[in-house]
């Protein structure tokens, strides 16, 4: 991945992403920023206890470094997908303050529960903050439409990913064949113990079933254990949708084992912080 800096901050992007005219996306790392320990550095994330004024000032660095405002519906770990339209912000009359549409549209988002969110909205960022969840980035570079999806193990037995593409195909004409997908940094087997009852809930989705990756070995307490590859489960089912190899790209980062660069929340003492992953379009007309 190539790596960008910023005054307060440092963030990823993937090469095949990072040439596109009019397309902004970043994995930011969690150097930088303002949260102090445990969160220490650049937490995006309100729940896990960090002072909320001090989180605001860490996504005001990430919509500076993106140079664009932040989008994003409430994340369950589950299979919804929720397609974003500027309809969504509502009128600037009814709504009564003036705010930027983008503001009201994320107050109507916080209301919305969705593990996956495509677009085709120019001039805003689709954003979430992830602690051991695989981040995975779409962009359909013929229509210019764009999805971030959130892959925990739940949302990866649901076919998380897949649901994605066929939205997209449904919205906006998408195929597979022409599609670049980016799989950000996740927890990986090596660090990833999970118990049979998660393998059992891959064998509900026919294609999560197919496309699980899980080894056994010895764990930690010297007994068997079970451990899950998220990344890779991901990528078979983005491989089994038709997406191209050599439109594929991985960041090749455990979050267990790098928490100098990222969150882990199963790898960290509780209550550790959250990264951000964003993709965006600017109007290429513009």
């Amino acid at each position: 991945m190539i790596e960008r800096r910023t005054a307060a901050c440092e963030y990823l992007q993937f090469a095949h992403l990072a040439g596109v005219p009019g397309l902004t996306h970043a994995i930011f790392t969690r150097r930088g920023g303002f949260s102090a320990a445990p969160y220490a550095g650049l937490n995006l994330s309100y729940t896990t206890g960090d002072d909320p004024a001090t989180v605001r000032r860490n996504r005001a660095v990430v919509v500076a470094a993106l140079d664009m405002p932040l989008v994003g519906a409430r994340p369950v770990h589950g299979a919804s997908v929720v397609v974003i339209e500027r309809v969504l912000a509502g009128d600037d009359t009814a709504e009564g303050d003036g705010a930027p549409w983008q503001e009201r549209l994320q107050r109507r988002l916080r209301l919305i529960e969705a593990d996956a969110m495509l677009t085709d909205v120019p001039d805003m960022a689709l954003c979430w903050a992830f602690g051991d969840c695989a981040p995975i980035l779409l962009f359909d570079p013929v229509h210019r439409a764009l999805a971030l999806v959130h892959a925990g193990w739940r949302g990866t037995a649901l076919a998380i990913v897949p649901r994605a593409i066929a939205a997209m195909r449904q919205r906006y004409g998408t195929r597979t064949e022409t599609l670049l997908a980016g799989l950000g940094p996740a927890i990986g087997a090596c660090c990833y113990e999970v118990s049979d009852a998660v393998r059992v809930a891959f064998a509900r989705t026919p294609l999560a079933r197919t496309c699980a990756v899980f080894a056994e070995r010895a764990s930690a307490d010297g007994g068997s254990g079970l451990y899950l590859d998220i990344t890779a489960s991901n990528r078979r089912q983005l491989l089994a949708a038709g997406v191209l190899p050599a439109h594929l790209q991985e960041s090749g980062y455990c979050t267990g084992c790098r928490p100098d660069l990222f969150y882990s929340n199963r790898r960290e003492p509780k209550p550790s912080g959250r990264f951000a992953a964003a993709i965006g379009l600017r109007d290429v007309r513009e």
